[in-house]
């Protein structure tokens, strides 16, 4: 076995000060919303993202001809807060009313109805990234050397006298450490514990907080992205919203054509969160078998012709199973250290949205009470 020791590089206190005054680890929906709120007091922030671009779970690729939404498929807003950001990304053209209600278990065929309960479902106007992106941009704009660095994966955070130590792996096999006033992690909860335990912090933290973080789990969930050779049989408004007990190993399929964001028909296919976990070790060409098979009555055609190209994807921590009910746990306040996501105060992309808005919140306030 080689040991391979990676380059180290600092960003080093010029004048007295440091680079960046909060890093914030993840680029989704909450870290970008913490990123906001903490740059908003005119402090500068380093937002950190290991996929080579924003999002989080709010994720868009091409497979083949096909734009595919493989992460969240829509969102809600029902908060002031959050009513308020929706409503600026419309004007912008950044994000765009769906629908008002999806199809149930069993809806086979265009002319099904839609089951609509009034409140709107949301997408990003050219798939579910356009929102991060969006909110990037604006982070940019402020002004006040805030950055956001994709490829860029951290690997622990720890604690220097009173600052934070961020060590980050490049792409260019470089490890950089950042110090900050203030950190905010908003990667799932088991990958923010490995991050402090890298760091040496756990049994220096609040063990109640840490012992807090412990409790929450997540569901993982195959996502299959089929390109087709033909329009879906799906009903409108374009998916199959299934409920939580119905049988079979689907929770969604929607045409991502029909949605409004591919140029061809793609299905994309969230498997439950209990097949996922009987099948997660299983290989990827099976799994993908299963759903399509799950999916027949939807493609129109022979799957074996119709599927023109075809892709699987594998999140490991899908959908929080448990959630904290508090929006934030601050693991340390000298210095600060808050973990924060959609596990906490309300899942999916709108809780997430608050918590990571509440968190930076209350890190701009934190080092403006104490810090620098």
């Amino acid at each position: 076995m080689t040991a391979i020791r990676l380059r180290e590089r600092w960003y080093v206190r010029e004048k007295g000060e440091d680079r960046f005054d909060v890093v914030v680890i993840g680029a989704g929906i909450a870290g970008l919303m913490a990123a906001s709120r903490v740059g908003g007091h005119g402090r500068s922030v380093l937002v950190l993202d290991k996929s080579r671009g924003v999002g989080g779970r709010m994720a868009t690729r091409r497979v083949g001809g096909a734009v595919c939404d493989h992460g969240a498929q829509f969102f809600t807003q029902r908060t002031p807060g959050f009513h308020g950001v929706v409503e600026e990304a419309m004007h912008d053209t950044a994000v765009v009313e769906w629908c008002r209600g999806f199809s149930r278990d069993g809806s086979i065929g265009a002319g099904a109805l839609a089951v609509g309960d009034g409140h709107p479902r949301y997408r990003g106007a050219r798939g579910m990234t356009d929102l991060p992106k969006w909110l990037a941009a604006k982070l940019a704009a402020q002004g006040n050397g805030t950055e956001v660095r994709t490829g860029a994966k951290a690997t622990s955070v720890a604690i220097a006298a009173d600052r934070v130590r961020v060590t980050i792996e490049g792409q260019d096999g470089a490890a950089e450490v950042v110090e900050a006033a203030g950190c905010v992690i908003t990667a799932p909860v088991p990958q923010a514990i490995d991050l402090l335990a890298a760091g040496g912090l756990l049994d220096r933290m609040d063990a109640h907080a840490i012992e807090r973080l412990r409790t929450v789990d997540y569901d993982p969930c195959f996502t299959a992205m089929l390109v087709l050779d033909r329009p879906s049989l799906l009903p409108e408004p374009g998916a199959i919203q299934f409920g939580a007990d119905a049988p079979g190993p689907v929770a969604w399929v929607a045409d991502n054509q029909r949605k409004g964001i591919s140029p061809v028909p793609a299905l994309t296919v969230h498997a439950t969160g209990p097949f996922s976990r009987e099948h997660f070790d299983a290989p990827p060409d099976e799994v993908s078998a299963m759903l399509v098979d799950a999916v027949r009555p939807w493609i129109d055609g022979d799957p074996r012709t119709a599927i023109v190209e075809r892709s699987i994807h594998r999140w490991k921590f899908a959908t929080p199973t448990t959630i904290l009910p508090d929006p934030f746990v601050a693991v340390s306040w000298a210095p600060p250290i808050l973990c924060c996501g959609d596990a906490f105060a309300g899942p999916r992309v709108e809780g997430a949205f608050s918590s990571g808005a509440a968190a930076g919140t209350m890190l701009a306030d934190r080092l403006a009470g104490g810090g620098r």
